[in-house]
């Protein structure tokens, strides 16, 4: 066994709570499985899963709009994610009394709290918003990083793995249905290795392609938030001007602010 399937196996162990112990006993089997599995196969299935090729691009630019319950205090609060593929996300998170906006514009990093000026995000923060656009990916984001990836096989479930800008994350995708229904990043955390993961359920197509409703979100195996999807907007009109704080969109030359005005 590699160092890399020695390191999934503690991921089974330690990070996916709800994975049975007789799938625990079919790692092995399935990492020889994982053999008979053809990266280029795997991509292909998950992708005509999830609607084929045309219908996957609508993906390239959208909105998400989610209800969250923190299970800690109990609190419940909105989740709104503006994506541009493959490397502009910015997400709204609103509580009572509390908001949080994260900003990824390329290269760059932002976060703003309720209503101060914008910071540039530093470490763990900036890893942890790489992890949430990494989650993001669609089957054909990943089929275009085709040559960063990895495939092995946990059980049912086959893996694929992605490192990007230090932080791993593995895509376990159901060999049933070609569905990606967990997602489990890494990211150093004071010196220490910490694990997240997302669960994803009650798959449904819109405009022709397949989405999720509900995520389940887990920290170090604790279980931390519970989001269910309230609307998606696909194939949506966005520009750069989305994506930069508030305060660089006053900076900008009035040519380019567009619409904003």
């Amino acid at each position: 066994m590699t160092a890399q399937q020695h390191r999934r196996l503690r991921y089974t162990i330690n990070v996916l709570p709800r994975l049975a112990l007789s799938s625990l006993l079919l790692i092995s089997s399935g990492l020889v499985y994982s053999q008979s599995l053809d990266l280029d196969t795997v991509l292909e299935q998950v992708i005509n899963a999830y609607g084929g090729e045309e219908n996957l691009h609508k993906l390239d630019s959208q909105i998400q709009e989610w209800a969250v319950v923190a299970l800690m205090g109990n609190r419940h609060g909105s989740d709104v994610r503006t994506i541009r593929i493959p490397d502009q996300l910015k997400v709204e998170l609103t509580y009572p009394g509390k908001t949080e906006t994260r900003i990824i514009n390329r290269e760059a990093s932002h976060v703003i709290y309720g209503a101060a000026p914008a910071k540039i995000a530093v470490q763990p923060q900036r890893d942890a918003m790489r992890l949430q656009l990494m989650r993001l990916y669609s089957p054909l984001v990943l089929r275009d990083r085709r040559d960063s990836l990895t495939l092995s096989a946990e059980g049912e479930s086959c893996a694929l793995s992605l490192v990007e800008n230090d932080v791993s994350v593995d895509y376990l995708i159901n060999t049933k249905n070609w569905h990606i229904e967990k997602v489990v990043g890494s990211l150093a955390i004071n010196g220490s290795e910490m694990q997240f993961l997302t669960e994803y359920s009650n798959f449904t197509f819109r405009d022709g392609v397949l989405v999720h409703e509900r995520e389940n979100k887990f920290a170090a195996g604790v279980n931390t938030a519970v989001l269910q999807l309230r609307r998606i907007t696909l194939d949506t009109d966005l520009e750069d001007t989305d994506f930069l704080p508030p305060e660089a969109i006053i900076r900008q030359p009035k040519q380019d602010r567009k619409d904003i005005i």
